[in-house]
This record gives C-alpha cells, structure tokens and sequence, in this order.
C-alpha cells in the first residue's frame, strides 16, 4: 500500500509481496467490497472460470463472524483440469483443501435471467451437468486477513489463489459425497482427510445459495463455469515440490506437484 490511503482491492492474479491493511483502506462494506470485485472483472472475459465458496463450514463462518455463504471469483489462469503440476505460478501462500466443485449447466443463463425464484425452484440438473473433486490452493497477501474480517477477504477475491479440477463425474453419481472419504496426502503420507458432510449444507445445496447470492449482488454466472463449494477436509500446508495426491474413497482423483 502507498502512504496515500487508498481502498484495497485485489488487481492482481498472484500478489506475492505481504499487504498490511488498515479499516481505512477496507471497503466500506460487504456491498462494496462485491462491488469493487465486480469492477475488476467486468472488462476481462477470462474472470469467472470458477468461483470459490466461503462460509459453508462452522470453521470458516466462526473465523469470519458470518452467518451465510461469500464468494470469489478465479480467473482461467488460476484453474486447470488434472494439472502435472499446481499452482502454475507463485503465489504467497502454499497450502490447500479438498472440494467438491459443480460445473454450471447450459439452462443455467436463461433460469438466471428468469431471477432468483427460478433458481431456486429448478431441479438439479438445469442448474449443474457434472461435478468433480478439486483442490483449491487459496493465496491471500493479506497479512492481517482474519483481523480485517469477510470484507477484506471479498476485495482480496477470497484469497483466490489456484483450483486444481478431478474428472468430472455425472450427477447420479453424487449420493454418495457425505460418506466418502477425500483424502489428501503428501510425499505418500496423509496430511489431511474429511468429506462433503464438513459442510453445513449438501455441496449443491451450497451451489444453489452461491447462484442466489451472485444474483443479489450484481454478479451473472455462466454455464460452463465451476463452483468450488468449500472446504471437504481441512486447509493443510504444502512443502514446495512435494507430490500431492489426492483420492476420493479409493479413487485418485488428483496427482501433482505443489508449487512452480
């Protein structure tokens, strides 16, 4: 930050130099820390390849003092499909949990163009065609993130750092997200496990909120797009150039190197 006091909002894909922010450079509120979010991505098509989901796990609504579900918003370069290596840049923060994302549907634009209502009453599969197990791997610059609270976290796109997409999977294959174990282990060793039912809601009832609230404050998803619901497992550290794999029951959903 300059001597001159300025509002913060995240610009960069990747900052890897420390931020200390003071409540005179926050937003003023959630509204306009959306706001200023929207404001960065409106002129670049490339935002919006995924979105990342806070505030659907008792630990993160306990961390950030909220009652209800906030997001950010990725960029294509902060996503890849069954990646060799993630992320594919440096970023300040090396550490990650495992999700379950959902990927939009193709009747999703015209049910969002429809409004709020239309969405909720939608069955599942106009909203969404597939869904997989993904690693996100957040990165924030915020050194004091946790003492500014959930509008610093929304003008920082929610500690947007990289998400790592499994195979996608059909829908009919979801009954089991509650009870199968994702677990994630590094160097051959497991560092961190849980599943779907760590969050406070069934991962597409998460989706479905998500869509909602995009909506109330001025966003407009599209089809394609993925939501990455929050954390199944715990948020673990990373050692740079560990072997991170990452299985769902029995199945390797993920196999890279953490880290440039």
């Amino acid at each position: 930050m300059s001597q001159k006091q300025t509002t913060y909002v995240r610009r960069e894909l990747s900052p890897v130099e420390g931020v200390h922010l003071t409540q005179e450079s926050l937003p003023a509120d959630l509204a306009s820390a959306y706001a200023s979010m929207r404001k960065v991505i409106e002129n670049e098509d490339d935002f919006g390849a995924a979105w990342k989901l806070g505030g659907t796990t008792a630990a993160t609504q306990k961390i950030f003092n909220v009652h209800k579900l906030y997001f950010g918003v990725l960029h294509q370069k902060e996503l890849a499909v069954q990646p060799d290596v993630a992320p594919s840049f440096p970023t300040y923060e090396l550490k990650g949990e495992a999700e379950i994302a959902l990927r939009l549907a193709p009747s999703v634009d015209a049910l969002l163009d429809q409004g709020a209502d239309a969405v909720r009453s939608a069955p599942l599969e106009a909203l969404f065609d597939g869904w997989c197990v993904a690693l996100e791997l957040p990165s924030s610059p915020v050194v004091n993130l946790v003492e500014m609270g959930v509008v610093a976290l929304v003008a920082d796109r929610c500690a947007a750092g990289y998400l790592a997409l499994g195979p996608c999977r059909d829908l009919a294959e979801m009954t089991s997200w509650d009870s199968t174990q994702i677990r994630v282990e590094q160097n051959s060793q497991q560092i961190t496990e849980g599943s779907a039912s760590n969050l406070l809601s069934s991962a597409d009832d998460c989706a479905r909120s998500f869509l909602l609230e995009a909506l109330e404050q001025g966003f407009r998803p599209r089809a394609g797009q993925w939501v990455s619901t929050g954390g199944a497992t715990p948020c673990v550290p990373f050692e740079q150039g560990a072997r991170i794999d990452v299985y769902y029951g029995q199945s390797q959903e993920l196999s890279f190197t953490a880290g440039t």
